[in-house]
C-alpha cells in the first residue's frame, strides 16, 4: 500500500505478537499426539499451563461429552498480527484430524495473538464487539493492558477474566518484555 504525500499516516507493520492457544479438550483424549500435531504445524511449545476443568459453560458438551478440561499454550516463535485467520483455518484441520466418529469434535483449538496492548482471539462466533476479518473468522478483542496489566472487557469470556488467566498473561507479559522481544509504547 502506498500513501499520497502529506497523508495524514502511514501504514506500519505492526510488530510479532505471542501465540496464545486456548485448548478446550475431552478428558479421555490423549493429549501428546494433539501438542505434537501443533507444533509441526506452529513450532516449538514454550509454555503449557496446568489442566483446568473447564466448567463455566456446556455449551461444548452436546458435542464433545464430559468432562472437559481447559490448557493454555504459547509458541516460542513469533507471529504476525495479521495472521489470525490462517491460524483459526489451520486450528480447525487441526482439530478435524482428531474427530471422535460418535460425537464430533474432542479438541477445541482457539488461537489468539498477545501483544504488549492486547490479547486477540480468533473465533466464528460473529456478535457486534468482533470486526470480521476475512474467510468467515473474526477478531474477539479479549484483553487490554492498562494500569499495569492485562483486563477483561464486557464481553470477555469468564475464563480469560478469572484472576488465575490474568496472572498466566501478565507473567508471560513481563517475560517477554525482559527478554526484550517486546518493545513500545506500552512496555
Amino acid at each position: 500500500m502506498q500513501w499520497a504525500a502529506g497523508s495524514l499516516g502511514r501504514a506500519e507493520t505492526p510488530p510479532k505478537g505471542k501465540l496464545l492457544c486456548g485448548l478446550i479438550y475431552h478428558g479421555c483424549l490423549e493429549l501428546e499426539p494433539v501438542l505434537g500435531r501443533l507444533e509441526q504445524s506452529w513450532g516449538a511449545i514454550e509454555f503449557i499451563s496446568q489442566r483446568i476443568p473447564f466448567t463455566l459453560t456446556r455449551y461444548y458438551e452436546k458435542e464433545m461429552g464430559r468432562p472437559l478440561y481447559r490448557k493454555f499454550l504459547t509458541f516460542r516463535e513469533p507471529v504476525e498480527q495479521g495472521s489470525l485467520v490462517r491460524l483459526k483455518v489451520e486450528a480447525a484441520a487441526i482439530e478435524a484430524e482428531f474427530l471422535s466418529p460418535e460425537r464430533g469434535r474432542r479438541v477445541n483449538i482457539d488461537p489468539g495473538v498477545l501483544t504488549p496492548e492486547r490479547l486477540v482471539l480468533a473465533t466464528t462466533k460473529r456478535a457486534a464487539h468482533r470486526p470480521y476479518v476475512s474467510d468467515g473468522i473474526y477478531a474477539d478483542l479479549t484483553l487490554v493492558y492498562e494500569r499495569g496489566g492485562y483486563r477483561p472487557l464486557p464481553w470477555t469470556y469468564p475464563d480469560y477474566a478469572g484472576e488465575a488467566f490474568l496472572a498466566m498473561a501478565n507473567g508471560l507479559r513481563e517475560r517477554h518484555r525482559l527478554e526484550s522481544r517486546w518493545k513500545g509504547p506500552c512496555t
